[in-house]
């Protein structure tokens, strides 16, 4: 899911920085004290969990937990998956440190879009197991979504490898729902008052 340094046009860098800054800009100013250590300990699980591959087929699979990582930060996620995108360009060479900004659009602000829509009273009222599969799910749909578009306004010749991309991560959406599942199933037992606080 990571973009490399090169693969996008000056232009779309360029303006994917300067929108994901801005969203950056937005989750820093909502960063209370309180929040540091947590939004810290997000950022640690989004760093280990994407360097846990999985190969299937051609390629490899990873998770990232972002609907899970938002439901719980909300618009603060965008800040701690940016702090462990960061960590991972300049420390490990995972990404591009010019395509930084791309990346923070297609994870952190993936991840805060599924706080928001599972924020809407109609998602409120599905079945809770669906639910929580779903804000997996979604987590990795939106993040395919806007790197389709980002790989498609770069170049033309990038639009089978965009679709090839979208269609080899419906896997990792699966796998993510699955495990999301699971993540909140074990809460709802071990922290019950928890998922209350969530209002999931």
């Amino acid at each position: 899911m990571h973009i490399s340094d090169g693969i996008l046009t000056l232009e779309v860098t360029i303006v994917s920085t300067i929108v994901a800054f801005g969203f950056l800009f937005y989750s820093f100013k909502n960063l209370s004290n309180d929040k540091i250590a947590l939004a810290s300990a997000f950022s640690a699980l989004f760093f280990v969990a994407s360097f846990i591959h999985i190969p299937f087929g051609p390629t490899q699979i990873h998770l990232m937990l972002l609907g899970f990582i938002g439901i719980f930060l909300g618009s603060i996620s965008i800040f701690s998956i940016s702090l462990a995108l960061i960590l991972q360009a300049l420390l490990l060479g995972f990404g591009g440190v010019s395509s930084i900004g791309a990346n923070i659009l297609i994870m952190g602000v993936s991840s805060y879009l599924v706080f928001l829509l599972f924020n809407l009273r109609i998602l409120q009222k599905l079945n809770e197991k669906i639910k929580f599969f779903l804000v997996g799910f979604s987590g990795i749909l939106i993040s395919s979504i806007i790197l389709f578009f980002l790989l498609i306004f770069s170049k033309n010749e990038y639009e089978n490898v965009a679709y090839s991309i979208f269609v080899i991560n419906i896997p990792t959406m699966i796998l993510e729902g699955l495990v999301t599942l699971f993540l909140f199933l074990y809460i709802k037992k071990a922290m019950p008052n928890l998922l209350k606080e969530l209002n999931i």
